[in-house]
Parts: structure tokens; C-alpha cells; sequence
């Protein structure tokens, strides 16, 4: 099972280099795109190993999975298709969205903090 993992981080620490190497000379949209692939997994195993994390951190990392699951298909499309990169998105989601997230999933986590640790 360990080799398992260690296999699956290696692929996903070499997929997040292509993903920067393509984009070294692309749009920002790409470039943010690229870094929010590479960092979210590396948020992830942070969260893991620093047990216990207060809920109000760990709520909104857990739903950053849903964009970061996203930004593989749309890093494609933008290096491919740069003119469907668009202005107020962050990794295809609009800034908005990434904004009214943020402050609704760190609310959740506050609320599950108060009413499910002792």
C-alpha cells in the first residue's frame, strides 16, 4: 500500500512539473491555473499530517478538492484554447465563487468547530 502512495504522489509531482513547464510562456490564467494544481494536494497532505487541525482550516481545504479537480480540464483547455481563458476567473471558477466559497466554508467550519468538538 505504501508503494501505492509514494507511486501516485510521484505521478501527481510530475504531472504538476509538465503542468508547469507548458506553462512558462502562457497566460496567467495558466500559470494560476498550474500553481493551484500543484499546491492543493501539497494543502492536502499538510492538513493530514498536522492532525488535529482546527475545522475552520481543514473544512475549507477539503472543499478546495472540488476546483482542484476542475483545474486539470481547464489548464488543458487554456493551453490549447488560450481564448477561453476568461478575465474574473481563477482556475476556470469565477472570483466571485472562489470568494463567497472561501467565507461560506470557513463560516462551516467555525459552526462544526463550536457545535462538534467538546
Amino acid at each position: 500500500m505504501r508503494f501505492i502512495l509514494i507511486m501516485i504522489a510521484t505521478l501527481w509531482g510530475l504531472g504538476a512539473l509538465l503542468a508547469f513547464a507548458l506553462t512558462a510562456r502562457k497566460s496567467t490564467e495558466a500559470k494560476a491555473t498550474a500553481a493551484y494544481f500543484g499546491l492543493w494536494p501539497a494543502a492536502a497532505f499538510l492538513l493530514y499530517i498536522s492532525q488535529p487541525t482546527p475545522l475552520w482550516i481543514a473544512v475549507p481545504v477539503v472543499f478546495g478538492f472540488i476546483p482542484w479537480f476542475l483545474s486539470g480540464p481547464h489548464l488543458w483547455m487554456v493551453l490549447y484554447y488560450p481564448r477561453s481563458a476568461r478575465p474574473e476567473e481563477i482556475a476556470g471558477i469565477p472570483k466571485a465563487y472562489w470568494a463567497w466559497g472561501g467565507l461560506a466554508s470557513v463560516l462551516l467550519g467555525a459552526l462544526a468547530e463550536v457545535l462538534l468538538r467538546p
